[in-house]
């Protein structure tokens, strides 16, 4: 695979199929400000394909882009552009202009790319990256920029639908739900149980505010994914919840504190006196109904980061490590009470302030996705995913990315470090101790 490239055979907008005229303008949120200065989401799914496929390419893809087509009608504000209106003080007032300008839909082959190149190598291909569009964009280039894209590579064995949303209109709750009624649409036409108001998106809460563009700073990253079998699992948490005479802690809460103990623990030169964090995203559809209701479209979190030293991290196993880190995460997460939050994010209309990733010191680590996403549920036709993986957008030193395994129960991490950090990281016992097959 030394030589392999990825060959673009076609691009083009493709719009929603019908356009409500209910919301023409869609002022973007606190959640959603924050968050338009850095890269966006980029999740795919890697298929095998069919043995005996029943209809050839054209077919194939022709299908893939209408029930495309159809589901940005159930997502409209998706097949958008991001627009401003300018203040005389210096400030805009962003929102997303439903115009219908289209999402990117581009077709690719990975010439001499198997599936088994995809799954087998101990770190994540370079080549994967290039099975995205819009690679290496921030949020608010959606001012110009298509605000979602796909792009399907052909394999050698297998099919990879790779998806590029703006990190200024849609979290990944937004995402995986779209490729689900996706995959549903394709595999299954379309219905008008699919099309009732109350199974697409609800969208509108507060707020406009302005953006401003920044330089972010790259440096030299490795990526790989590592498995965590229901049972590796299940034998942390009880770990750590019989060394914080706890069981309040959950399997994510226990797994972040394995990560983090472990890679604070072969970074270079530790500090017992400097503190690390762990930033985490605080779901807001299951606190905050019904403003923030399952099928809501946009941002719905909020940043919490758990703070420590880093002795704490690097405390012995009988000296409770694990299960002292995994208390902490903890309380972080369940000290997020409905009140709290709404004064967080309306104390933010009088002082806003937009993040970056360059706010992001190298004694940070930051989790992102979720094993909660319907990832393996996506059946376009040809069965079901056999893996899913994560673009270039968003990528330093420090991104934890979780998804649910393909086995019940089990996880997926793919850690992005530096690459010595993350070779000393496969090589340490403790750690890989809790990794399965």
């Amino acid at each position: 695979m030394a030589d392999a490239q990825v060959r673009v055979l076609s691009t083009s907008l493709v719009q929603a199929t019908t356009v409500t005229t209910a919301e023409q303008r869609i002022p973007l949120t606190p959640c959603d400000l924050r968050l338009i200065l850095i890269g966006t989401i980029q999740k795919g799914l890697l298929f095998r394909k069919p043995p005996n496929p029943q209809i050839d390419q054209a077919t194939f893809i022709h299908n893939l882009k209408s029930s495309f087509s159809r589901t940005l009608s159930l997502f409209y504000p998706l097949a958008g552009r991001l627009s401003a209106d300018e203040h005389p003080d210096g400030t805009a007032s962003v929102y997303i202009d439903c115009n219908n300008a289209g999402a990117l839909f581009a077709h690719a082959v990975a010439d001499g790319v198997a599936v088994a190149d995809i799954l087998e190598p101990l770190y994540v291909p370079p080549i994967l990256w290039s099975f995205f569009a819009l690679n290496w964009l921030r949020s608010y280039h959606g001012f110009s920029e298509p605000l979602f894209a796909v792009q399907v590579t052909e394999l050698a064995d297998g099919i990879f639908v790779g998806c590029t949303i703006s990190h200024a209109v849609a979290d990944g709750s937004t995402l995986w739900r779209f490729v689900n009624f996706w995959s549903q649409i394709c595999r299954s036409g379309y219905s008008d149980e699919i099309s009732r108001s109350d199974q697409t998106f609800t969208r509108h809460w507060f707020l406009d505010e302005k953006h401003l563009p920044i330089r972010i700073p790259w440096t030299m990253i490795r990526e790989r994914v590592f498995h965590f079998t229901r049972e590796k699992l299940a034998d942390l948490k009880s770990q750590a919840q019989a060394e914080s005479s706890t069981e309040r802690i959950s399997s994510l809460q226990t797994l972040i504190s394995h990560i983090w103990r472990a890679v604070i623990r072969n970074r270079n030169n530790p500090d017992p006196d400097r503190e690390t964090r762990f930033e985490l995203a605080v779901g807001l559809r299951s606190r905050l109904e019904p403003k923030f209701p399952e099928n809501y479209l946009g941002n719905a979190m909020v940043i919490r980061f758990v703070v420590l030293k880093e002795r704490d991290l690097l405390l012995l196993e009988g000296e409770k490590g694990l299960g002292h880190v995994a208390a902490a995460v903890n309380r972080v997460v369940a000290g997020q009470g409905e009140e709290k939050m709404m004064e967080e994010l309306e104390a933010w209309i009088e002082n806003p302030r937009i993040s970056g990733l360059a706010r992001l010191a190298k004694e940070t680590l930051l989790l992102s996705s979720s094993p909660r996403y319907d990832v393996y549920g996506n059946d376009f036709g040809w069965g079901k995913p056999v893996a899913v993986r994560s673009g270039a957008g968003n990528k330093f030193d420090g991104k934890v990315t979780v998804f649910t395994g393909v086995e019940a129960g089990s996880m997926d991490v793919e850690i992005c470090l530096s690459p010595e950090t993350l070779e000393r990281l496969g090589g340490d016992q403790e750690f890989m101790a809790a990794v399965g097959v």
